[in-house]
């Protein structure tokens, strides 16, 4: 059951963040914006996600999972609803920010409730199951709104998403445990001083930069792709919503080869034997010219390495912060979407011009991410070799 609901929680914010993507130049044509300027209203959600988690996190490890979400879900049906019925790019963007608010609760609980009931390999094949689940809900989103945007209206999108979000409420509501506080609620002060240490930390530091640089650069592409395959391809929202599935095919696939690699491989050497696809990708879009058959295919290897990276993830932040699970996941995702969503919108109004710049973007972040890696191998040969200096000192005082 709380797979079940993990899994459930989880797709409401993907919804709220993909479901549309392809609906960006209808949204553009219809209150007279550029290209950025949609653009950054998008990314208001993804501002507001983030900032939402620095809350949540610590206030559900305190407060109770359930409360949590259903305060935070409650939020997300408002803001959702005020985008349905939206009648100016300023109203919006305030329901784009609500929606934000409200979406860090369920993100946060789905990823806080297994590790509230499990432990072991049950955990990881847990989190495993719901990376799968994550990679799938992602494939059929782009088609769905596609779908719906070329055959009725993107207002509908918004309509869709508050209904589900709504019955996803009342299962929570019926479903979650009603837990009691398991201490005093923190102080601002003691909330803070648990950021600060966890961002100086490399244990939280190296396995979370493995989530946020890819979340940079989808952030980036999938804001840049739907006006520049409308431009280069004269797509439809479906076609590219088509198009855009089929790549989204790549999450699968890695989320899916990570879970038989765990059964004999550490997630540490797994993360380098993906790395080299995003070298390719990055070449991909560095060297190749843009054609849609070559967009797409460099696409593909990003996410496959993207699918497999979010899956690692989840296990190696939680890992050593076990106790304070609803923290650790708070500030990772806030950094994944306030702070990529910030750096995003920066990047896609002064950096992407075309695929060149894209592919160096992702040139860049893929020498960070190997940089990221061999601090991380570094910091497990010293754990290892202290381990086992201990070991041998016990046994000679024996």
């Amino acid at each position: 059951m709380h797979l079940f609901l993990a899994i459930l929680m989880l797709s409401c914010a993907q919804f709220g963040s993909q479901i549309f993507l392809p609906a960006l130049p209808q949204i553009a044509e219809q209150f007279s914006l550029s290209d950025t300027d949609t653009q950054q209203i998008i990314m208001l959600y993804a501002i507001g996600f983030g900032l939402s988690q620095l809350l949540y996190g610590p206030w559900s490890d305190t407060a109770g999972r359930r409360k949590i979400f259903l305060l935070g879900q409650l939020l997300f049906i408002i803001g959702s609803l005020c985008c349905a019925m939206a009648t100016s790019a300023t109203m919006l963007a305030i329901g784009r920010i609500l929606q934000g608010l409200g979406a860090g609760a369920p993100l946060i609980v789905s990823r806080t409730i297994l590790g509230d009931v499990l432990i072991g390999d049950k955990l990881k094949q847990a989190f495993a199951s719901m990376a799968i689940a994550a990679s799938v809900i992602t494939v059929i989103t782009p088609t769905l709104g596609g779908w719906l945007t070329t055959n009725t209206s993107w207002q509908l999108l918004f309509l869709l998403v508050s209904l589900y979000l709504a019955v996803t409420w009342l299962i929570g509501f019926k479903l979650l445990p009603a837990q009691t506080s398991r201490e005093k609620t923190k102080s601002v002060t003691k909330i803070l001083k648990e950021y600060s240490v966890l961002v100086t930390d490399p244990r939280f530091l190296c396995p979370a930069s493995f989530k946020w640089l890819p979340n940079l650069l989808f952030m980036c592409t999938v804001t840049f792709f739907p006006f520049e395959f409308q431009k280069q391809f004269a797509l439809s929202a479906e076609q590219y919503g088509f198009y855009i599935s089929l790549t989204m095919g790549g999450l699968v696939l890695g989320t899916v080869l990570v879970k038989i690699a765990q059964k004999h491989w550490h997630y540490h050497s797994i993360l380098a034997l993906f790395w080299p696809l995003l070298l390719l990708s990055s070449l991909g879009f560095y060297f190749l010219p843009f054609t849609l058959v070559n967009a797409l295919l460099s696409y593909s290897l990003f996410l496959i390495c993207g699918g497999a990276f979010y899956t690692c993830c989840l296990q190696l932040i939680i890992e050593p912060f076990r106790q304070q699970a609803g923290t650790v996941n708070a500030l990772s995702g806030a950094v994944d979407m306030f702070g990529c969503a910030l750096l995003a919108m920066l990047i896609n109004k002064y950096w992407l011009v075309d695929s060149q710049s894209l592919g160096l973007l992702f040139l860049l972040v893929t020498g960070l991410l190997a940089i990221s890696w061999w601090l991380m191998y570094a910091e497990k040969k010293q754990g290892l070799k202290q381990h086992i200096d201990t070991v041998f000192n016990a046994k000679q005082c024996a």
